[in-house]
């Protein structure tokens, strides 16, 4: 065989080798990659994530090889890992948001952002996430960018490789850390129960080991090769027993690992939440400050307010009551929807954004329902059932989306958007409603006594249970709150003007006003019992109509009959809404569909043994008067000698401030509406944020190498200014492509990198400045950088725009260590010079 056919042969079994080198170390880094993937899948749980995996996968080995394939630089190849991410991010990372030119803008916004701000997403919605608006973009970041660093890290070769598999193990952290804090079922064994989040830790760790362990192998087999070739020496056979013992060995410790994991995992986890991102992130916003929903109650009685239509509603026919909020929290002062010192772990106090679909509770009809918005605002969204699924069908559907979330333990919503629910929002939604709900007197008591603390509970509460020597269980609730709302009086004011009555009092029909007390306060409460003992002393018997004492309305006798339900074992919170359709003939209804101020009710949810809730209406009862007895018990009206001339109004006297709540008279609305400012400063605000994001690291370069020019050309050593020009010249050479120096002398330098008379002269006055016994002179100087510029010029000759550009943003000047002949001092003059 002749010379070339073997140099021939020789060339194609090296490339046959380095392809299948290629292909076998992609393969072991995808199995690493692969395990990330199966750890990521909780999070999304959807086919668009299997899409992105495969396709950005294969992209990034597509970017790598190009980049091994054409020998690009690191800047080169994350600029191009840059604009596969954004070319791909549409279609891959928002495949939900391609049905119109604005929601399609929109995602084009959430890509570019995601590498900064989405994680919020990922952290605040409820997991699954699916394909909900750009969530799959930190995926998508991840799933492109691990590939493209581990291959060209592995494939380039160095001692940098190790780092490839630790960045493949990027994806596995990825989905854990931002997943769910409840464990999944475990894989069962026979006898052996290991945890899945388990299985994918071993996994990735075992996936790890072979890749290193193939690339250890690898590298010593191409060594040998090496070795062989240089010096035709072959080496002996490894002992097969020797290897056959490490093998065995290995095997062993991995197998025992897993072995000890399996069997420890299950019982150190027992019981236990795991500890991700998502634990640490508190989704309440400001629903901690925001006013209580009941404390604002009475407001919606005012004239002003009581017959504007605030919702409409399309329901199933099952449904009978719209929710605005649950309120499962008591202070003394006031109720609350969330709990400021509640743990970030409590269920009712989770809010969260819904990115697809919640499962319906076991029990309940699944239906559709329609809300559209009209004077109703607030935070508080008006829901019917358990929602399983949200969509904003009018309004900025947008800005709606983002701000929706949503409480499934309290089957709450709120809004938190901007400018949130007004006037022409709408949407529909999938409710899940109870059609069969258990009876109140079947219920058994959860616990065997109360959980709110004693001093919330007005000791007049407890005296009064007690003389109504009731039964226990749910029969016993369902006889004291009967007696309850029977022997309550219905008042929404502390004071009328009779001659011209209030709304709320002409609807009431045949009614006779007595005064209320506003707030709900453990005091409040108090002086309601307290009015109802003292009557029961004075009349004694049971029967109701000669009973009728207390006098409030739901915000009074919702806290009332969440206190009994409580002190008799069950669970029990107030909800604030609108009934559609109710038995009770006494009590408000929408009517048609149109929820007004007026027919804003409270009510109580119950809970016992069977986890289902079951809802009690509280509303006091208006038909019966208060006794005449109980007049009697007022402050007496002292008849005055009024003088008109000099008499003066007086007005009463202001609801209790420690009840919470707002007057309807407070202005708390902003004097000027500053929506256009601020939506004009988020866009900026966003606009900066993708500037600096695209071009941030290349200002910073081009900063760092003004400022070393800088520094160089007015160092205070005037040999430093020599030396530091014709550094700022040989920096320039490299960042234009030439080769970094080694060993050269300034000459040989200037005629490696042109030659040109301007490069010797530099040359040596770099060499004078250094070893000449006489100092240059500082017009010298000036001159010197003069040259440093034209020469500057000179290299980017013949070069297009984006080869200039390439070398200004260069790192190579930055990374590589300066030439021998760099800034000194001048080297002081020997005897025999002298």
């Amino acid at each position: 065989m002749s010379a070339p056919a073997r140099r021939d042969l020789r060339a194609r079994r090296t490339s046959r080798v380095r392809l299948r080198f290629l292909l076998t170390q992609a393969a072991v880094l995808d199995l690493v990659n692969a395990v990330g993937a199966v750890a990521a899948w909780p999070i999304y749980r959807s086919a668009a994530f299997v899409v992105l995996v495969v396709v950005a996968t294969a992209a990034g080995h597509a970017l790598a090889a190009a980049a091994l394939r054409w020998r690009w630089n690191g800047w080169w190849l994350a600029a191009a890992a840059i604009g596969a991410y954004v070319v791909l991010g549409l279609p891959l990372a928002a495949p939900s948001m391609l049905g119109s030119v604005p929601q399609a803008l929109q995602a084009v916004l959430g890509v570019l952002t995601a590498p900064v701000t989405g994680w919020k997403d990922l952290l605040t919605l409820d997991l699954p996430l699916g394909s909900y608006q750009t969530t799959l973009a930190p995926a998508l970041l991840v799933f492109l960018a691990v590939p493209v660093a581990a291959l060209s890290l592995a494939w380039r070769g160095g001692r940098l490789w190790p780092i490839a598999v630790a960045v493949t193990l990027l994806p596995t952290v990825f989905g854990v850390a931002f997943g769910s804090t409840a464990l999944q079922a475990p894989v069962v064994l026979g006898p052996i129960v290991v945890p899945r989040e388990a299985i994918v830790g071993m996994a990735a760790v075992v996936a790890a080991l072979i890749a290193v362990v193939w690339r250890t192998l690898s590298d010593r087999r191409r060594a040998i090769a090496t070795a062989v070739a240089a010096t035709g020496v072959r080496s002996g056979p490894r002992p097969l027993r020797g290897l056959a013992g490490r093998v065995a060995t290995a095997a062993g410790m991995v197998t025992a690992a897993v072995v000890i994991a399996a069997v420890a995992a299950p019982w150190a986890l027992a019981g236990q939440t795991r500890d991700v991102l998502r634990s640490d992130v508190d989704p309440r916003l400001e629903l901690a400050a925001a006013l209580s929903p009941l404390g604002q109650y009475r407001a919606s009685f005012a004239d002003d307010r009581f017959e504007q239509t605030l919702f409409r509603v399309e329901a199933p026919a099952e449904a009978d009551r719209v929710r605005l909020a649950t309120l499962p929290f008591y202070d003394g002062r006031v109720a609350r929807v969330v709990d400021p010192a509640a743990a970030p772990g409590d269920p009712r106090t989770a809010f969260s954004r819904v990115p697809s679909a919640l499962a319906a509770p076991p029990g309940t009809a699944v239906g559709t329902a329609r809300i559209s918005i009209d004077a109703y605002e607030g935070v508080w969204m008006p829901t019917v059932g358990s929602v399983t699924s949200l969509d904003f069908t009018a309004g900025d559907a947008a800005a709606l989306a983002d701000g929706f979330y949503y409480n499934a333990e309290t089957s709450a919503a709120v809004q938190l958007g901007d400018p949130g629910l007004a006037t022409g929002a709408a949407y529909r939604h999938e409710a899940a409603i109870d059609a069969s709900p258990a009876a109140l007197g079947s219920l058994e008591p959860l616990r065997a006594g109360p959980s709110l603390a004693d001093e919330l509970v007005p000791p007049s509460l407890i005296a009064w249970i007690d003389a109504q020597e009731a039964s226990a269980g749910g029969s016993g609730l369902e006889t004291l709150i009967e007696r309850l709302r029977a022997r309550g009086f219905l008042s929404h004011a502390l004071t009328v003007d009779e001659a011209d009555p209030p709304a709320w009092m002409s609807d009431l029909g045949d009614y006779a006003f007595q005064p209320s007390r506003a707030g709900h306060s453990t005091d409040r409460i108090e002086t309601l019992f307290a009015d109802l003992l003292t009557r029961e002393n004075e009349v004694g018997g049971d029967d109701d109509a000669l009973l009728v004492a207390a006098v409030g309305d739901d915000e009074q006798f919702a806290v009332a009959a969440m206190m009994i339900a409580d002190r008799l074992g069950f669970d029990a919170r107030i909800v604030v809404g609108t009934r559609l359709d109710s038995s009770d003939e006494t009590l408000s209804t929408c009517v048609d569909g149109a929820c007004t101020a007026g027919d804003l009710a409270a009510w109580i949810e119950v809970r016992g043994r069977d986890s289902t809730w079951v809802p009690v209406d509280v509303t006091p009862q208006h038909a019966v008067f208060p006794s005449p007895d109980v007049q009697q018990r007022q402050d007496p009206k002292i008849p005055t000698d009024v003088r008109q001339e000099q008499a003066e109004t007086v007005l009463p006297a202001d609801a209790n401030p420690s009840d919470g709540g707002q007057r309807p008279d407070d202005d708390t609305t902003a004097t000027q509406d500053l929506t256009a400012l601020w939506t004009a400063l988020r866009i900026g605000g966003l606009s900066l944020l993708i500037v600096l994001l695209l071009f941030g690291p290349f200002a910073v370069i081009v900063l760092v190498k003004l400022l070393r020019r800088r520094a160089r050309r007015s160092a205070d050593d005037p040999v430093e200014r020599f030396t530091g020009g014709w550094q700022e010249f040989v920096d320039a050479a490299i960042d234009h492509g030439r080769p970094a120096p080694r060993s050269q002398t300034r000459q040989e330098l200037a005629t490696a990198y042109g030659g040109t008379p301007n490069a010797v002269q530099l040359a040596t006055w770099a060499d004078r400045s250094v070893f000449d016994v006489a100092p240059l002179e500082a017009t010298e100087s000036d001159r010197f950088w003069e040259l440093v510029e034209t020469e500057r010029s000179r290299f980017d000759e013949g070069l297009g725009w984006w080869a200039r550009l390439r070398a200004r943003i260069s790192l190579r000047s930055l990374l590589h260590r300066e030439h021998g002949a760099g800034p000194r001092k001048r080297m002081p003059r020997t005897r025999r010079d002298r």
